[in-house]
């Protein structure tokens, strides 16, 4: 018996499509949502005021 492949697959998240796993994979789309929004933010800034700037 091979105790690192059966530790293996203890590792494994859920894959039932459980409502915890569920919840947690909509949950880490909100975060990525979340950074990529605040990553685009210095050019949406840059956007706008470099608009202001010339008027």
């Amino acid at each position: 018996m091979n105790v690192f492949a059966t530790q293996l697959q203890s590792l494994k998240p859920n894959q039932d499509g459980s409502t915890f796993s569920k919840k947690k994979k909509r949950f880490l789309m909100e975060v990525k949502k979340f950074l990529h929004q605040l990553l685009m933010l210095p050019c949406y800034w840059g956007k706008t005021y470099g608009l202001l700037v010339l008027n």
